[in-house]
Formats: C-alpha cells, structure tokens, sequence
C-alpha cells in the first residue's frame, strides 16, 4: 500500500542582505559572524541579494541581534493563509 504523502507549504523565505543592512554595511564579515555565532563564510555569502532565509532561522537571527522580524522584514506577517495550515 502506499504511503500518503503530506502536502508541503511553501515557507516564506526573506533576504538574508536586509539583516547584514541593519548590523551596517560597514562592518567585517567576521566581526558580523561572531555577533550573531556564524563563521565568516556565511556572512559573505548573504551579501548575495539572492541569499534567502527561510522564517525560522530569520527569526533566530533577527531575536540574536535584539530586533522583531517584522523590524527588519516589513512583510513579515503578510503570509498567505494557506501556508500555516495544517492537516
């Protein structure tokens, strides 16, 4: 018999860049790294303005540098109906 899939909600995703925007764009990508506990690596690569978070680990980031979500990503709450329900 087979088994039944669940249905996947598409996560909302937000830019990785608007939070480095808000730490300034000034400052090193280690330094960066160690204010919010990731390697310098990381840091760079969300300089690329295609670089997405997905909602979770936004949060946790946006939380680690004293900020809401919704300060840094206005849309934060503008998420579809669907995505948040759950079967």
């Amino acid at each position: 018999m087979k088994r039944k899939r669940r249905k996947k909600h598409p996560q909302p995703k937000y830019q990785a860049l608007k939070l480095l925007q808000i730490l300034g764009n000034d400052v090193g990508a280690k330094r960066l790294g160690r204010m919010i506990g990731l390697h310098h690596t990381t840091i760079q690569r969300w300089r690329n303005p295609q670089t997405m978070l997905d909602q979770w680990d936004a949060d946790r980031y946006a939380v680690q540098i004293g900020k809401h979500p919704s300060e840094i990503w206005p849309n934060w709450f503008d998420v579809p109906p669907d995505s948040t329900d759950i079967h």
